[in-house]
């Protein structure tokens, strides 16, 4: 959707961009290209000159976000209210920095509360087997089209739960990448635009190993393609859309919750949890720069805490014959 801005947001909004785009990831700048024109949209909108916005402007702009509803007339999302208030900020460092204004009218707004919770994306270990094992069962589809997206969705499906990567992040990779010998994928810009180091299980290594010999070339055809330098030969936007249109039909046929590529990440660090493995290792896997972030997954284990109570406690059953 495209935003007619006043010719001073317009060149402001090309400057801001200009000097974004070496500070942040290359996900970050998609972003701000994306929600930064909506921000300056508002400000032209109230007629508003940027370089006299006052704190009660930015008061405004919150309660204004605040009542923003989505197609379906629900309100926005506590995450998306959340980002659009960074980008706001964002801007206005900008114009401190740049001498427009004396300083940040933002920098005074409480951001709201991000809900400490993980996405219900995930499936357990058993429901995860399952999927997977469908996925594995590629070579039974009765069309080679079909054949050839399941396979592709079995690759990255077993990817993405041996490394935990992020479907932004594994799209960006390239063959160099990968160092299948030792189990490792070095990722050059990860969220936030900083590199690190992932794992491959040795099941995963050798899929993978078989993909680069034989699966990627009849996957691509030899057609040219824009992103055909990657490790999966497509942007996040195609490779999500593919995987998550896949996972649909493979988890309704299954009678599975139907999750997408991102599930598989939110599923590894529950898994690893319920298993065992020590909270920094988990927060090395997945890439966490704060161990509170990986604290969330300590959150589902007290919920099935919860549910096992419900259902064994004997005041349940002394409850049940009563009813």
């Amino acid at each position: 959707m495209g935003y007619c801005l006043t010719k001073a947001s317009a060149d402001l909004l090309e400057s801001f961009l200009e000097s974004q785009r070496p500070l942040v990831s290359a996900q970050g700048y998609v972003k701000l290209v994306d929600m930064t024109p909506r921000v300056l949209a508002w400000f032209d909108d109230e007629e508003l000159e940027l370089a006299a916005v006052s704190i009660g402007d930015s008061i405004r702009y919150q309660a204004w976000l605040s009542e923003r509803v989505t197609a379906k007339g629900e309100p926005i999302a506590t995450g998306t209210m959340h980002n659009y208030l960074k980008v706001a900020r964002r801007l206005f460092d900008h114009l401190v920095l740049t001498e427009v204004i004396a300083s940040n009218p933002f920098l005074e707004l409480r951001l709201p509360r991000l809900p400490e919770h993980l996405s219900r994306n995930v499936l357990t270990e058993a429901q995860v087997g399952r999927l997977l094992k469908e996925l594995e069962n590629f070579d039974t589809l009765p069309v080679w089209y079909e054949r050839e997206r399941r396979y592709r969705v079995h690759v990255i499906a077993e990817f993405l739960y041996a490394t935990g990567l992020r479907i932004a992040e594994a799209c960006s990779l390239t063959e160099a990448n990968l160092d299948l010998e030792h189990r490792l994928v070095y990722v050059p810009e990860g969220k936030g635009g900083k590199p690190r180091t992932a794992f491959l299980t040795s099941y995963a290594a050798e899929i993978m190993a078989r993909y680069l010999s034989r699966g990627q070339a009849a996957i691509m055809h030899g057609f040219t393609r824009g992103h055909a330098h990657t490790l999966f030969g497509a942007n996040k936007a195609r490779v999500a859309e593919v995987v998550n249109g896949e996972l649909r039909r493979v988890c309704g046929k299954l009678e599975l919750p139907v999750i997408t590529s991102h599930g598989f990440r939110h599923s590894l660090g529950t898994h690893l949890l319920r298993s065992g493995c020590d909270m920094r290792h988990i927060q090395a896997i997945l890439g966490h720069e704060a161990l509170q972030t990986t604290q969330v997954y300590t959150r589902v284990d007290k919920e099935d805490l919860r549910r096992s109570l419900d259902e064994f406690h004997p005041r349940h059953w002394i409850h049940t014959e009563e009813t």
